[in-house]
């Protein structure tokens, strides 16, 4: 503090100005950079972001059994008909038996593709059986068998299906769309039908961008694991209850507009959690089941911002499969609190900073 003489000869204090209390307002993106790290350190949500590379990873919700770990990786390729449309979609991930006309249950449907005569106005899959979804065009996935030969206990921990043209520069042109239809198949033999769908996309082919469609939980509902005792639609016991049945979960991709003859390939991946029965094939995988209620809360919430359909490099689609990083535990500085000790970690500075 200073002195001065004022108008009248005397001293008077010259105090500095101050300014009154504030609280200091938050950085608006402060918690979007919060969930941003924590979604980097979720072994689920990375794995439902790049199925390709998140192998291994399991839903860590309440489940009181050992289970093990399997990656389905179906490489496959559809040409574009004489109308310059093509497709591929998945029927369902879910291992599937299909009665057939004798009752006798073989290996089921996963993937289908558009049938050769199909147009913008006439787009057709393939025949059903007995008015059932159960197509009679289509193939299973590779490696189901051996899957069936260790477990009867399954579900869908991620999935995806990743699209990419290989159309000449001469000949570059017209569309994919990529679209998800969960547990429902919605038939329409429009194009526009597909390309209108919730959260579809359609990327331009000279544009030489891959797409991928993601599969996502829904409800917690989804997450129980399923026998292979029930089709999807048509039931092969009579001892099976609805529980039991095989959801359709379709990811599809139709291309039209294109020039005849124009090749797409497409990667089917398909990562699942199982529960062991046999060990025939010396199983040596098998680990607890990591439970997590806070990871499976934020994924529930995450995933319903996620972008199910979107471009991705051309490197990601073409890389090798690998397993999820980072891998349950890895993240809790070894407490054994999973992704809790994760929230704590990035909210005790917001917290203190508030005292």
């Amino acid at each position: 503090m200073s002195n001065k003489k004022g108008q009248s000869g005397r001293l008077v204090p010259d105090n500095l100005p101050t300014k009154g209390l504030k609280f200091r307002n938050p950085d608006p993106r402060r918690e979007e950079n919060i969930h941003k790290r924590l979604k980097q350190k979720s072994p689920w949500f990375q794995s439902i972001l790049d199925p390709l590379h998140g192998a291994d990873a399991k839903i860590p919700d309440e489940t009181g059994v050992e289970t093990g770990t399997l990656q389905v990786v179906e490489r496959l390729t559809f040409a574009v008909n004489d109308n310059g449309v093509g497709g591929c979609r998945m029927l369902s991930p879910y291992v599937n038996l299909d009665p057939g006309p004798s009752g006798q249950a073989t290996p089921g449907r996963n993937v289908q593709f558009v049938s050769p005569t199909s147009g913008v106005a006439s787009v057709t899959w393939g025949a059903s059986y007995s008015g059932n979804f159960i197509p009679s065009a289509g193939q299973s996935f590779t490696g189901i068998a051996e899957l069936r030969a260790i477990t009867s206990q399954h579900r869908v921990v991620s999935a995806c299906l990743d699209v990419q043209a290989e159309a000449s520069l001469a000949t570059n042109q017209g569309e994919f769309c990529l679209f998800a239809d969960p547990f429902a198949t919605q038939e329409s033999p429009q194009y526009s039908d597909y390309l209108n769908r919730y959260k579809s996309i359609s990327i331009p082919t000279n544009s030489n961008k891959p797409g991928r469609v993601r599969w996502w939980p829904q409800a917690r509902n989804d997450w129980n694991f399923k026998s292979f005792v029930r089709t999807m639609g048509t039931q092969a016991r009579s001892s099976c209850d609805d529980s039991q049945s095989y959801p359709p979960w379709v990811l599809g991709c139709i291309a039209q507009g294109c020039a005849p003859g124009t090749v797409f390939r497409v990667s089917v991946i398909v990562n699942y959690e199982y529960i062991p029965t046999y060990n025939t094939l010396n199983v040596l995988d098998v680990s607890p089941s990591p439970v997590d209620a806070q990871e499976t809360d934020l994924v529930e919430t995450w995933v319903q911002d996620m972008e199910v359909a979107t471009p991705v490099s051309a490197a990601t689609v073409s890389s090798s499969p690998a397993t999820v990083n980072p891998q349950h535990g890895e993240n809790d500085a070894g407490t054994g609190f999973g992704m809790f000790f994760n929230v704590i970690s990035e909210l005790a500075p917001l917290a203190l900073a508030l005292l």
